[in-house]
């Protein structure tokens, strides 16, 4: 794939500081990355917090929203621009035993 490797280690150390400060107690960060075979990649980081509850999902990456005392809610914000920018979507999977996100980018020939 093509990408600014900047840009992209920017997402994916703001995505790793989100899933460690998920787990307050501690736990473990799954970090996975699989040819789709339908043209895309997908990375998934996903850690074993506590997930986001529902009524706050589709406020995630949006509007400067943050759970985080004292965050600016920024960080998901420049992620999804840099994954649109790269033709990518950005999912988040969330339940009681933590939360994945799904980062799926375009594979070039």
């Amino acid at each position: 794939m093509y990408g600014d490797k900047n840009q992209l280690k920017l997402i994916f150390i703001s995505l790793l500081k989100n899933a460690i400060e998920a787990m307050p107690e501690g736990g473990k960060v799954l970090v996975e990355a699989r040819n789709n075979g339908d043209d895309t990649i997908l990375i998934r980081i996903k850690d074993e917090g506590l997930g986001i509850p529902l009524d706050l999902l589709g406020k995630i990456g949006h509007s400067r929203f943050t759970t985080k005392k004292g965050g600016t809610g920024l960080g998901l914000i420049v992620s999804r621009q840099i994954i649109d920018d790269h033709y990518g979507t950005i999912t988040f999977v969330t339940d009681q035993k933590g939360t994945a996100v799904e980062i799926n980018l375009p594979v070039c020939e």
